[in-house]
């Protein structure tokens, strides 16, 4: 028997597998383990399975078709809604998080490179799973390129394996993140907490109603974002990045016309079906048995990196919660147990007496402070205690 069963140029039958992980990433969204880590990852570990039981293959026309159209396909109709108004106020937090996850990145290359020898061209590897883990597989795909990594074919694709396998098991962690209790409490989160409120009080949810002519317009607007964007990249002589091109475009198109892209139903769906099939193909392209046997360094690499990069990330995300306790706080807290409680009692009370002038309490003689305590008491309950007191004044 012929391995793997589904041949790679049998492109229906890797068309019917892998429209079958998309579907499987959808519905595994309504189960509780898809709630929990999240139809993705399923998906992910889903197409990795397949692969490693060679029942598709780890390279084929149809992932390069997916690499080259769908997911170009996808951009513009997950940003065809979005509004910059609302993004822009919170680019300089995502600006300084970035830049806290690239700190925290270019650590950890450094940690692992010191730590973990991977041979002759250990130093090739590092460049280019760094640049992956800060800007994704076209970094990868560039600085593998530019440093002379592809020349080695055979490393090249350990690299490649153990840079996804442990990408896809370190997005699972970054998805239980949440989940824990105490690191909700170290670093609160309104994101979080709405999400946790949103899933307390559900709102009744819309079934979405299918509108060809809206999914073929936004179809066609996403066709062309591609077309402009490549031909433009083309024109500047930079091909490889007309995806950042075909981003902008649909940004202008979704901030130029917001009204109208905002009547338009579907397009969110179809793109987030598109990137299930990137997703399927992400996880396919993991080759384990090869990751074991010639990658286990690299697999070491990329684990320290990571630790190294969330430890760096974690900690600054707490470092704007951290509680700042000065010299103030620590006299306050060597007072008498019921000081606090005494003093609070008679800066209300002298507040009744006086709204307007309450500092003036301290200048007051112990008997004045008690009649005009007892003044006010008397407005409020229609009755005088201290009248003892009151009368002997």
């Amino acid at each position: 028997m012929d391995l793997p069963l589904i041949a790679a140029d049998n492109m229906f039958g890797l068309i019917f597998a892998f429209l079958g992980l998309a579907a499987f990433g959808f519905w595994s969204e309504r189960t509780k383990l898809g709630q929990w880590i999240s139809g993705v990852i399923l998906t992910i570990f889903a197409g990795m399975l397949l692969a490693n039981l060679r029942i598709v293959p780890f390279a084929s026309p149809f992932h390069d078709m997916v690499w080259s159209y769908v997911v170009p396909l996808a951009i513009p109709l997950l940003l065809f809604k979005a509004d910059l108004k609302k993004i822009l106020p919170e680019s300089g937090k995502m600006l300084a998080a970035f830049v806290i996850a690239v700190i925290g990145t270019v650590a950890g290359v450094l940690a692992g490179f010191a730590l973990v020898d991977m041979g002759p061209s250990g130093h090739l590897v590092a460049g280019a799973l760094g640049a992956s883990w800060i800007g994704g597989s076209m970094n990868f795909a560039a600085v593998s390129t530019a440093n002379g990594l592809v020349a080695d074919g055979a490393l090249t694709a350990a690299t490649a394996a153990a840079d996804n396998v442990m990408a896809a098991f370190f997005i699972a962690f970054l998805l239980m993140l949440p989940g824990l209790a105490w690191l909700a409490r170290l670093i609160p989160s309104k994101i979080i907490e709405a999400e946790v409120h949103a899933h307390e009080h559900p709102e009744e949810e819309k079934k979405p109603v299918l509108d060809m002519g809206a999914l073929a317009l936004q179809l066609f607007l996403a066709a062309a974002c591609c077309f402009v964007g490549f031909e433009i990249a083309a024109l500047l002589g930079i091909p490889k990045y007309g995806v950042l091109f075909v981003t902008v475009n649909a940004l202008l198109i979704a901030n130029l016309f917001p009204k109208q892209m905002h009547r338009l139903e579907g397009g969110f769906t179809l793109g987030m079906f598109f990137m299930y099939l990137f997703f399927g193909v992400i996880g396919a392209a993991a080759d384990i048995v090869l990751m074991v046997e010639t990658a286990m360094p690299i697999f070491l690499f990329v684990f320290i990196m990571a630790a190294v990069h969330i430890a760096v990330v974690l900690a600054g995300a707490a470092l704007p919660h951290r509680p700042c306790r000065g010299a103030g706080h620590l006299q306050h807290r060597r007072r008498r147990p019921g000081h606090r409680r005494r003093h609070g009692r008679r800066q209300a009370l002298a507040r009744a007496c006086h709204p307007r002038r309450h500092v003036r309490r301290a200048r007051l003689c112990g008997g004045e402070f008690h009649r005009r305590r007892a003044d006010a008491m008397a407005g409020v309950t229609g009755r005088r205690p201290f009248a003892r007191a009151s009368r002997s004044r």
